[in-house]
């Protein structure tokens, strides 16, 4: 659907610009057509990650799925500022959401839930999140990551696909080409049907002889050099534990260009580059986090030209380095992956390493940069049972935004090449670089000077309701005024007018909960509400779902406990959050007048209510037809046009229809006494009605107002945690079976990097984990896990 934008829009996108050109204008070292098309492109397309830390990975139907978002700009790793929603969606392998919910976004920040129904097969799904700005881009931006959900009062699972006993064997030669005469590094990575990595070892022969070994160095991957000759084609003979492969290798090209990267000492990255064509010159550029971090030219000198980089140039995490020939067309490209030289250090500490059930535990947290300095950090804190159904791996914060974020398909363990200090471990990120990586655009969109296009607009100030109005004959129907309200006491008024596909959009900010919205539009028009839920998919692997026979008794048991948790706690577990913190504050902002009909004689009438008291709005009658005039403070005299009249901020053209309206349901009227200009709307005065409830109280709908229910931001529940101070609490008889102990979505560490929590243990006995993840102002993340048990 094509979204015009709109003028603030315009200017947002254009101060994000502005900030990433700054930022390249600093990394430039001597500017030319090839860095101005880079950077041209690269300022525009601006984009955001989304990190979801949940509160663990297994659930049963039942149980909630605890989450807290971080959306972090894409070019410094900061809590970003600019979308306000984040959308999360638990999908199935076939790509149909099984739960929605739109949460509100605060400095980068937002948390929500989900209560797992029972109408969800058990299966393996993938928890997805995005803003709306991110679906400009491929659904590949998109965080995902997998849980499980077993479902014990429901037969059958999710559908999943395999092709049982195969075996995916690719090859990927550095910088992307082999060129007959010249030696290149060839990597290789084997996975199974479910995307597992696979160990092998091997030979490549030419049909005659074996011309080099190789063997799987890390989670199935590996790499070897070989020179193609003229006229040779290779095969990969792979040999698995219980097969045997043989694969081609890519075709060797008798002209082109290689290129090798690897370390010239500790400081400095050597590439080289080597030739079979005519040019004399090559030139490299390298980019970080979509930050221009270097470009260089090198004459070639029998046939090869070198580079330099320097480290400390690079962000830390993923660049990637691009070679382009003489007529500054790209030839050769690969990643290369530096280490975090700079992370969020979080040290969390139990008071105990053991406890009994019902007692308190404190954690207390020092959080530190740069490995002594204290850390101010937004952070969040699950403390979850560990067995055979729930694992102590889990997604990191810092590992996604440096590492999985930047490339496609599945890593297998990702913090490994965090945390593992050693050659092979270097040796191992350097062949993930080479077998999965890739390009978020293309390179001849950036040399033709292409333009981006954004179908979206970022949600800057809240939700965002798309629409589409056409007429009888279903066309797009244009320059159409469209209002749209969201009933209530508090509530919000939107207009907007159609383009010329009929599109339209509704700025609602902060609508929190499910309701019926109205739209209104000339009876001759239809407006359809289009979902906020993106339709893209990445189409990522599922792992088939299987159930273990010793899992059964474990699975049981968590179930049972569920279901008596919820028939125990109804109340407690679904306590949602009154929001204080919602749009309370009317359009008009405050009004000149304030009726509380309350107040005075409650007459049976409207039009003895108006004409009794009102004496800011002038009731006239023509025949049958009532009108309102306003006055107008500042002229001190009646206006000759008529105001805008709302009951519960719908707009009502047809005054009758208020005086047909019982007073009785009326609680308060509002006048604004003077001009108003709101939108494409401009009004002598308001005349606003608010019922008790602000649902319309049955108000009658004509034709052209359509109630349309519609499910706004996710209003934050509690997380539920019992105290135990006190003997009588202690000795409660209702059970206490959680194996989630904590949650929350809101710690802070204070200027000295301390902060602490606590809870009390449950009626569950075995080892427990506390996961902490979190990130600074200045974009430095990072997590911990501790671990501690409670017995008898």
């Amino acid at each position: 659907m094509n979204k015009s934008l709109k003028q603030p829009h315009k200017k947002l996108i254009l101060a994000l610009a502005y900030s990433v050109m700054a930022a390249i204008t600093v990394a430039q070292t001597s500017p030319n057509d090839l860095q101005q098309q880079f950077t041209s492109y690269q300022v525009n397309n601006y984009n955001e990650k989304v990190f979801v830390h949940t509160d663990k990975t297994f659930y049963v139907a039942g149980e909630s799925i605890w989450f807290k978002l971080y959306c972090i700009d894409e070019n410094f790793h900061k809590l970003s500022e600019i979308s306000k929603v984040a959308y999360v969606e638990i999908i199935s392998a076939e790509n149909k959401a099984v739960l929605q919910a739109k949460i509100s976004l605060d400095e980068g920040g937002g948390n929500g839930s989900f209560i797992i129904p029972s109408y969800i097969s058990s299966g393996n799904y993938m928890l997805r999140a995005y803003t709306k700005w991110m679906e400009n881009f491929d659904a590949d931006y998109f965080f995902q990551t997998p849980i499980t959900i077993i479902n014990t009062l429901k037969t059958g699972v999710a559908k999943t696909e395999t092709k049982a006993g195969s075996y995916e064997v690719s090859f990927f030669p550095e910088g992307g080409n082999l060129v007959e005469g010249i030696e290149s590094k060839i990597a290789f990575k084997v996975v199974d049907e479910n995307g597992n990595p696979v160990d092998c070892n091997g030979t490549i022969t030419n049909g005659n002889n074996n011309v080099a070994g190789f063997q799987s160095l890390k989670f199935g991957m590996g790499s070897f050099t070989l020179t193609p000759k003229p006229g040779e084609t290779y095969n990969a003979i792979i040999k698995l534990a219980d097969t045997t492969i043989t694969k081609q290798l890519p075709a060797a090209y008798k002209q082109g260009f290689v290129m090798h990267v690897e370390h010239k000492d500790e400081m400095h990255i050597n590439v080289s580059v080597s030739t079979k064509t005519n040019d004399n010159s090559v030139y490299l550029l390298v980019h970080s986090q979509n930050i221009l971090k270097d470009f260089q030219q090198s004459v070639i000198t029998n046939s090869s030209a070198t580079f330099i980089i320097d480290e400390n140039k690079l962000a830390d995490g993923i660049s990637t380095i691009t070679v382009f020939n003489s007529a500054r067309q790209p030839v050769c490209e690969r990643l290369y992956f530096k280490k975090p030289v700079a992370k969020l250090s979080i040290q969390p500490q139990a008071d105990k390493a053991e406890y009994t059930e019902r007692k308190p535990v404190n954690i207390s947290i020092n959080a530190t940069e740069n490995s002594s300095l204290p850390a101010i950090a937004n952070m969040s804190a699950s403390v979850f049972m560990i067995d055979s159904l729930q694992s102590t791996n889990y997604n990191d914060i810092l590992s996604y935004l440096l590492l999985r974020s930047e490339l496609k398909g599945t890593i297998t363990s990702p913090s490994y090449y965090f945390q593992t200090n050693t050659k092979e471990a270097d040796e191992a990120a350097d062949n993930l670089m080479l077998t999965q990586g890739w390009r978020r655009f293309k390179w001849e969109d950036i040399l033709q000077n292409k333009k981006p296009y954004f179908e979206f607009i970022p949600e800057h100030e809240g939700l965002v309701i798309d629409g589409k109005t056409t007429d009888a004959s279903g066309n797009a129907a244009q320059n159409i005024d469209v209002t749209l309200t969201v009933p209530g006491e508090k509530f919000q008024l939107a207009d907007a007018k159609t383009d010329a596909s009929g599109n339209l959009l509704f700025n609602v900010r902060k609508f929190y909960g499910t309701d019926n919205i109205i739209i209104k539009a000339d009876s001759n028009y239809k407006t359809t509400v289009a979902s906020s839920f993106s339709n893209k998919f990445s189409h990522p692997f599922f792992s088939p779902f299987i159930f273990p026979a010793q899992w059964k008794d474990q699975v049981l048991f968590r179930s049972i406990n569920a279901q008596a948790d919820n028939s125990y706690l109804i109340d407690e577990k679904q306590h949602a959050y009154s929001y204080d913190a919602e749009d309370t504050s009317l359009f008009y902002g405050t009004p000149d007048k304030r009726y509380y009909l309350d107040d005075y004689t409650r007459f049976t009438t409207m039009e003895e209510v108006m004409r009794e008291y009102v004496i800011e709005v002038h009731v006239k009658k023509e025949g049958d037809k009532f009108s309102y005039k306003a006055f107008d403070a500042l002229t001190k005299t009646f206006s000759n046009n008529d105001p805008l009249v709302l009951i519960d901020g719908m707009p009502v053209s047809d005054v009758n229809r208020i005086m047909q309206f019982d007073p009785l349901k009326i609680k308060k009227l509002d006048i604004i006494a003077r001009q108003y200009y709101f939108g494409n709307i401009v009004a002598d005065g308001i005349v606003s009605y608010t019922t008790y409830h602000g649902d319309l109280a049955d108000f009658p709908l004509n034709a052209d107002e359509v109630a349309v229910k519609f499910e706004g931001l996710q209003r934050e529940r509690e997380f539920y945690s019992p105290v135990y101070a006190t003997d009588e609490q202690i000795k409660n008889h209702l059970p206490d079976v959680r194996n989630v102990l904590y949650w929350s979505p809101k710690i802070k560490t204070g200027a000295d990097g301390k902060t602490s929590f606590n809870f009390y243990t449950s009626d569950i006995t075995g080892k427990f984990a506390c996961v902490i993840q979190g990130i600074t102002a200045d974009g430095l993340a990072g997590s911990s896990i501790i671990t501690f048990d409670v017995t008898k």
